[in-house]
C-alpha cells in the first residue's frame, strides 16, 4: 500500500474530527466523552501548527488514513522540552502497513530538530495495542495511574510513557518554532 506523511492543513479538520469521533464511544481509547465540532478541530490544527508538528498520513486517493500531533506536556516554562503526542490511525486504515511507524518517525525527526528532547504518550491502560506500539518505539513506562478516569460505567486507568529524543546534557536552548525548521 502507498501512503504518504504530510503536514496538516485547515481543510484536514473533517478527516480528523470523523476519526477521532469513531474512537469516542469506546472505553478502552479515549477519555472524550464527546467529540468537538469540525470548526474546533481546524482552530486545533492551526494552533497546533504554531509550535508542533500535526502530520496527516494519506493514500494515492487523498484519504486520511491517520495522524499525530503534538502538545505542550505541562504549563510551566521548565517544561517546554517535553511535548505529548496524540497518534490515531482511521478504524478502517490498513493495520501492519508502517503506517503509524511512519507517522511517528516523522514527527520525533521534526521535534528532535526545533530541540525538544522527549516525548510523552498517555494511553488508556486498557488499549493494549497502543501500549505495545509504544513500547516497540523505544518508549518506556514511567507512570501508572488506576481510575484516572471514569467512562462507560467504569473507572480507567492511564500509562505515561516517553522516548527520550535528545540529549539532556548542558543548558538547551528554547525550542524553535515549527515554521523554523520546515
Amino acid at each position: 500500500m502507498e501512503y504518504k506523511i504530510r503536514m496538516a492543513v485547515e481543510s484536514d479538520a473533517k478527516a480528523v474530527h470523523d476519526i477521532y469521533g469513531a474512537y469516542v464511544p469506546l472505553d478502552y481509547v479515549t477519555f472524550t466523552v464527546d467529540n468537538p465540532d469540525v470548526e474546533s478541530y481546524r482552530r486545533k490544527i492551526i494552533h497546533t501548527l504554531e509550535n508542533y508538528p500535526f502530520l496527516i498520513a494519506e493514500n494515492e486517493e487523498r484519504k486520511v488514513l491517520g495522524y499525530a500531533y503534538g502538545s505542550p506536556l505541562r504549563p510551566h516554562d521548565a517544561y517546554q522540552w517535553n511535548v505529548e503526542w496524540t497518534i490515531v490511525l482511521a478504524p478502517d486504515a490498513p493495520r501492519r502497513q508502517g503506517i503509524a511507524s511512519a507517522l511517528y518517525y516523522e514527527f520525533a525527526s521534526i521535534l528532535e530538530k526545533q530541540g525538544y528532547r522527549y516525548i510523552y504518550g498517555v494511553l488508556v491502560d486498557t488499549n493494549e495495542a497502543s501500549c505495545e506500539f509504544h513500547k516497540n518505539l523505544g518508549f518506556a513506562e514511567v507512570g501508572h495511574f488506576e481510575n484516572a478516569g471514569f467512562k462507560l460505567g467504569a473507572w480507567r486507568g492511564i500509562r505515561w510513557m516517553v522516548k527520550q529524543i535528545g540529549t539532556s546534557e548542558g543548558e538547551p536552548h528554547k525550542p524553535l518554532k515549527l515554521s523554523e525548521v520546515i
